[in-house]
This record gives structure tokens, C-alpha cells and sequence, in this order.
């Protein structure tokens, strides 16, 4: 049997888009066997690959309310938020808090910022490669690990279709962080979030000619990172969109 991959990229509360795709892959009857995920998309493939349903973890993101301002802790020393938010909710409702006790092989990226490189876990604490990679820069203060400062993984890879090179046959990517022509004022927050969406989209192009079925939500540059509000229309939005590729993923 073939290997199947899966790739998430990172997006803020945009990621519940991935939720909606990951439910009609599992109506489909279809599993992957290694999933790579970068920010949103590491935070929904751990809930994933640790055996929650679909539905289960947009449950779970609503009740926590990912990537949301009012949950954040309070500011500290660089004016920062902490990203302790994110490992927290990783251990509440995953027990064993290793990447090897994932029911699905998963590899998260984040960006380490004391090396100027791409780090990537495959083993060790699922929290901190979760923390790491959701720490939006100029927003969470970066985690340090291994005498190393981690920051959001989206800055040099924020759709790991590479990670998957070499390990699977096939691979469905789903990107949730195109851009569109963003129109009005900017405020402080929407410069910050534009800043960081064109960064880190710049390299999709090329990345999703190397999936077999590429799946890009509509309309998701209207959402910001920190929509929370919009969470079941974002939902609603990857999961109808994902129908539409029935064929080519049957076809898988």
C-alpha cells in the first residue's frame, strides 16, 4: 500500500480551515500515514495524529479559543506575549508529551532564530515543538530550547511539503494562508499580521506543484490570524471546499 502525506501550513485561526478538510478526508475513509505541519497546522496535526476526530479538536479550539487575544497571558519583560498558551493546551489533553507516542509520525517545523536555520522535531516534547512552532514573531516571545531561541516555523517553512520528501508516495497539501489585495486603513495589529502573511507566503508557489492534490480554502486572506469569531465559518469554508477534490482524492 502506498504511503500517504499530508501537509498544514501555518495560519492562525485560519488553521480550523485544516479541521474542515481533515473531517471529509476522514469521511473519505482516508488516513495519512506521516503529516507535516508548521504554527496552526503543527497545533492541528498534534491533536490529529494523537487520535482526536476532526470535530473533537474544533470543539477543543473553541472552548480554549486558539490563537485568540483574550487568551493570551499577560505581557512580560520584551512586551511579548507568552506562548506557554499553546504547550499548556497540548498537555492538558495529550498525556504522553512525546512526538513518538503519536499515533501518525508527525513533523513540525520552527524557526531558529540564534542559528539562522529551519528546526525541525520529530522526536522529543510534543508541547515544545507546538509552542515553538505556533510563537508568532513580534507577537509570543521566542522558546528557548537547547541554548537555541525558537520562533513560528512559518518564517523559513511555513508549508512543509518538503519534510515529506523521500518518506511517502503521495501528498495532499492544504494551505490556508493565501493573501488577497487587502483594502482600508491599516491599524498597528493588521500591519503586524500582513507583514508576517507576505513573509512567509512567498514560497508556497512553488511547494504546492509538488503535491498530488493541493487544497487552498477560498477566501481565506478575508480571516485574520486572531479571527476567532469566524472559527465555524472558516471551518465550514475548508471543509466544503475539500469536496470538491473528491475525485483526485479517491483517486489517492
Amino acid at each position: 500500500m502506498s504511503k500517504l502525506g499530508l501537509a498544514l501550513s501555518g495560519g492562525g485561526i485560519k488553521g480550523m480551515a485544516h479541521l474542515g478538510v481533515l473531517q471529509y478526508l476522514t469521511e473519505l475513509g482516508i488516513r495519512p500515514s506521516v503529516i507535516a505541519g508548521t504554527s496552526a497546522g503543527a497545533l492541528a496535526g498534534a491533536f490529529y495524529a494523537a487520535g482526536f476526530e476532526p470535530k473533537e479538536i474544533l470543539e477543543i479550539g473553541k472552548t480554549e479559543k486558539f490563537f485568540n487575544y483574550s487568551n493570551l497571558l499577560k505581557r512580560q519583560g520584551v512586551g511579548l506575549f507568552s506562548s506557554d498558551v499553546f504547550g499548556n493546551i497540548i498537555k492538558k489533553y495529550i498525556p504522553k508529551d512525546t512526538l513518538e507516542a503519536l499515533e501518525i509520525p508527525l513533523l513540525i517545523t520552527a524557526t531558529d532564530l540564534t542559528n539562522a536555520r529551519l528546526k525541525i522535531f520529530s522526536e522529543g516534547s510534543l508541547a515544545t515543538a507546538v509552542k515553538a512552532s505556533c510563537c508568532v514573531p513580534l507577537v509570543f516571545q521566542p522558546v528557548l530550547f537547547e541554548d537555541a531561541y525558537l520562533t513560528d516555523g512559518g518564517i523559513l517553512d511555513n508549508f512543509p511539503v518538503n519534510l515529506l520528501d523521500n518518506k511517502v508516495d503521495k501528498i495532499i497539501g492544504v494551505n490556508v494562508n493565501c493573501l488577497n489585495t487587502m483594502e482600508g486603513k491599516m491599524g498597528y495589529k493588521s500591519i503586524i499580521e500582513r507583514t508576517i502573511h507576505i513573509a512567509i507566503g512567498n514560497s508556497t508557489e512553488t511547494l504546492k506543484n509538488k503535491c498530488d492534490v493541493y487544497i487552498e480554502p477560498p477566501n481565506m486572506g478575508d480571516y485574520g490570524t486572531f479571527d476567532f469569531k469566524k472559527i465555524d465559518e472558516i471551518y465550514k469554508i475548508g471543509y466544503n471546499h475539500a469536496q470538491s477534490y473528491k475525485e483526485e482524492l479517491l483517486k489517492l
